[in-house]
């Protein structure tokens, strides 16, 4: 698959179905139903920015935006992107304002900016797999990229008002 085609295929994600809960045991219904990944091989990382992935989010935020306003709802919901590296795959979530706490087990550090994110997703060095088996000097590499286990997942984060 080339960029062109990646983007089109990203166009699906901008104009899917929000669904929006009305009471805090909405919680597991709102992160299942709006929940979305992205995952890209090295050679697809290669060729894509940081802009391009700004141009999409920018997308996506508008048309959540419209259907919050559109909505019965009487409240406007979190949008928030993360970095998943285990997962190799870049995530992004909706959850209703109602709720008091993003759904994260472990640490958090909550990001103004969301290029942040972008920028370690599309550098990332192990899209096509992490390796096993490699030898003692590249093993640190990989053990060092592990040990971000232990560090608070950056999560960028807006609210997206029933205006």
């Amino acid at each position: 698959m080339n960029k062109d085609d990646f983007l089109i295929e990203l166009e699906d994600i901008v104009y899917d179905s929000l669904f929006i809960g009305g009471h805090k045991d909405d919680l597991n219904k709102e992160i299942s139903a709006n929940r979305w990944s992205i995952s890209l091989s090295m050679q697809l990382a290669s060729q894509l920015t940081v802009s391009d992935f700004m141009n999409f989010f920018h997308k996506v935020i508008e048309d959540r935006q419209q259907q919050i306003l559109k909505s019965n709802s009487d409240h406007g919901m979190l949008l928030y992107v993360w970095f998943d590296w285990q997962a190799s795959q870049l995530r992004f979530n909706l959850i209703s304002q109602i709720h008091e706490r993003l759904p994260f087990n472990g640490k958090i550090e909550i990001l103004d900016e969301l290029e942040t994110i972008i920028n370690e997703f599309i550098h990332f060095p192990y899209h096509d797999g992490i390796p096993i088996g490699e030898t003692a000097n590249e093993g640190n590499d990989v053990q060092a990229d592990f040990d971000r286990e232990l560090d608070p997942v950056k999560v960028f984060l807006i609210s997206l008002p029933k205006k």
